[in-house]
């Protein structure tokens, strides 16, 4: 028999250690090192100034509330697909609403100024169309103050029922003794229309009352409105514009607001401003509102059309300046502020001039309407860029 190998168990070998191994381990015990001295001392000094932590989470947290009730509230409103006349391509298209007491008393002026809404129109008082007689709106001071306070635009109108130019000037002195008290940005308005069965409609259907003395009181409201020192409007519908008034005519010497209840405004004439519906919804009112739109050339100044505004120097001639060109959103409208000099010499804001502001409730382009008071005439709008959050 052949002897054979022998039969004591094979040895076998480790595998050597690589140097990898051991750098590992000693990476992770330095970073476990550091991580526990970095949290010691991170407790150190959340317990040594505790406070200081405190107001700033809390501060931090309130900020975060405050934007995340301020996007919750932020509800664009839209009525409709509505054209716009090819001239006023180029134009800033701005959205704005009219009210009176028919709107009741639960206004969130805030909540319809975050909704994109850039100006209103307010009543300030009506002729009755019986007796003839003036009255304030029930509603006038406060849908005023809650329209100001909230950053809006604000106009003021009164329903007319006037015949006789002393009449139609009066209007325009009542409106002006209201605005004097108030900060008013847009013309002081004659609401120019028909009742049915009131004094105006029956002098007209009666021949007493033709075409060329609707003009001319028309224009008594305007001239009176420039000598207390405000632009004017003539507010009218399509058809009191074409077959009763001459719109074409007025607009030459005063600003008109057409009222045309359709997607598109088919009046040929001049007019500053549309009234598309009365039966727009916008957040903040409970009732229907008319919505209106008030178109803005970026590129021309808007020139007064008072007589008594030629000896008032344009503020198209001052250098007007942004505080700030580019802001973030949030969740509160934007105003960057505004610089007005002229030849070197700083302007005063409520003096020689004010300031509004469109769009600037949500990121795009938003604009600073400057217009010059006091010394100072007509108005320059200026662009800037609101920006989002994150």
């Amino acid at each position: 028999m052949r002897q054979g190998r022998s039969s004591s168990p094979q040895r076998t070998r480790s595998k050597p250690r690589r140097k990898s191994d051991g750098l590992r381990v000693r990476i992770k015990k330095w970073w476990k090192r550091k991580c526990s001295s970095f949290k010691r001392k991170t407790i150190r000094k959340i317990k040594k100034n505790k406070f200081k932590v405190a107001f700033s989470v809390v501060g931090l947290l309130a900020i975060l509330i405050v934007i995340i009730l301020h996007s919750m509230r932020s509800t664009p409103f839209e009525y409709g697909n509505f054209t716009h006349d090819a001239r006023f391509k180029g134009y800033v298209i701005s959205t704005g609403i009219d009210v009176s007491y028919a709107q009741g008393d639960n206004i969130d002026w805030h909540k319809v100024k975050k909704s994109g809404v850039d100006f209103v129109y307010i009543r300030a008082g009506f002729r009755d169309a019986s007796k003839g007689n003036l009255h304030k709106d029930a509603k006038f001071e406060q849908n005023i103050k809650g329209a100001s306070d909230a950053g809006l635009m604000v106009g003021v109108y009164l329903y007319s029922q006037a015949t006789t130019t002393k009449e139609a000037a009066a209007e325009a002195d009542y409106l002006a003794d209201l605005a004097d008290k108030y900060r008013i940005d847009l013309p002081i308005v004659m609401d120019y229309e028909l009742y049915n069965g009131g004094r105006l409609a029956n002098a007209i259907s009666s021949g007493s009352l033709g075409t060329a003395v609707i003009n001319r009181n028309a224009l008594a409201f305007a001239k009176r409105g420039w000598t207390r020192g405000y632009e004017t409007m003539i507010y009218g519908n399509y058809d009191f514009l074409m077959h009763y008034a001459s719109g074409f005519e007025l607009s030459k010497s005063t600003n008109i607001w057409l009222a045309q209840y359709n997607t598109i405004a088919t009046y040929k004439g001049n007019y500053m401003m549309w009234q598309s519906t009365d039966k727009a919804t916008v957040p903040g009112i409970n009732k229907n509102v008319d919505l209106n739109f008030m178109y803005l050339n970026p590129k021309e100044t808007y020139h007064s059309l008072r007589f008594n505004a030629n000896g008032k120097r344009s503020i198209e001639k001052c250098n007007v300046q942004l505080k700030s060109h580019s802001s973030r959103y949030l969740g509160f409208a934007v105003k960057p502020g505004i610089v007005v000099y002229d030849h070197g010499k700083e302007l005063s804001e409520g003096k020689d001039y004010k300031v509004a502001y469109i769009k600037n409730t949500s990121p795009g382009t938003g604009y600073a309407i400057v217009t010059g008071i006091g010394k100072y005439r007509d108005s320059v709008m200026t662009s800037f860029k609101v920006k989002k959050l994150l």
